[in-house]
């Protein structure tokens, strides 16, 4: 049996989502080259850790001009560390207090990625059925499900055919912190799917299945860097302006409020602890601001 003896490993078995997890190692990564120039945080010596280290760590972050909300993050994942290294007796209840102390950092830039046009999004999955082989119809599939339903690429890899209800026309999902949101399909997502699955067939597995050589299908899950990859092949070979697998749920979002939707709806919908993270994804005032300041006489 393994004894974690390092407060940042500690750390990351406390976080329940297996992305956050992926997340928060990368950074403590980061903040431990700079703390002790370790490479790895498993060999950083956390019973130094204090409070005018992580000043110091903030104070970089925004010199490489981080934003806010990137480095209040890295300040979490410390916190959160600090935390354990208290409990395990690493550092003093004096040296915690202190770290915990430390303010968020205050400021916002603008927002970043966009929503797609109805145009764009069709464009792009039509052109994923026009192209020959199961590949391409599973790729469709994806596109479509992902903005369809408003996932996260990690929650469309980790999707069993089990959590589609073709019957109800509706998908359960499994999103951050294991919180399950059920989400109504459109229509037009279900033959979509439909399509996929007549190739895919009606095995118990993934929903979405690894393809090898010749266009074969393996009943093993594709990955959320699968999605990524998917997504980004396709609209550069669409020929559509850049976009990211999360521009879809942005665009599931933005459309659904351009609908007139209640937020705490859509809120719901997209699996948001939070009403202030859903507006974060609204990108309708993109579009108003725009028409504004173009209408500005001169």
């Amino acid at each position: 049996m393994f004894s974690y003896q390092s407060a940042s490993q500690v750390y990351l078995l406390s976080l329940q989502s297996a992305q956050s997890r992926v997340t928060m190692d990368s950074l403590l990564n980061v903040v431990s080259w700079q703390l002790q120039k370790k490479k790895s945080h498993k060999s950083v010596d956390w019973s130094k850790l204090h409070y005018q280290q992580i000043l110091m760590v903030i104070s970089h972050l925004s010199e490489q001009g981080k934003s806010p909300a990137t480095i209040n993050v890295y300040l979490s994942a410390l916190k959160g560390v600090a935390k354990e290294a208290w409990r395990l007796k690493q550092i003093s209840v004096e040296d915690y207090q202190h770290i915990k102390e430390i303010k968020r950092i205050k400021g916002s830039r603008s927002s970043k990625g966009r929503a797609l046009d109805l145009d764009e999004l069709n464009k792009l999955i039509d052109y994923c059925m026009m192209q020959d082989g199961v590949i391409a119809m599973r790729d469709a599939a994806v596109v479509a499900l992902v903005y369809g339903a408003g996932l996260r690429r990690h929650e469309a890899a980790g999707l069993l055919l089990s959590d589609l209800d073709l019957t109800e026309a509706t998908l359960r999902v499994l999103g951050k912190g294991n919180k399950e949101r059920v989400n109504a399909l459109h229509p037009r997502i279900l033959e979509i799917l439909d399509v996929w699955l007549s190739e895919r067939g009606f095995e118990p597995g993934p929903l979405f299945l690894r393809a090898r050589k010749g266009n074969r299908l393996v009943n093993e899950p594709i990955s959320g860097q699968t999605i990524y990859d998917i997504i980004i092949r396709r609209y550069k070979d669409a020929g559509l302006k850049r976009l990211t697998p999360h521009d879809l749920r942005r665009t599931f979002a933005t459309k659904l409020l351009e609908n007139g939707e209640d937020v705490f709806v859509v809120q719901d919908l997209m699996g948001h602890s939070s009403v202030e993270t859903t507006k974060n994804y609204d990108r309708r005032s993109d579009k108003a601001k725009n028409k504004a300041a173009r209408a500005l006489p001169f």
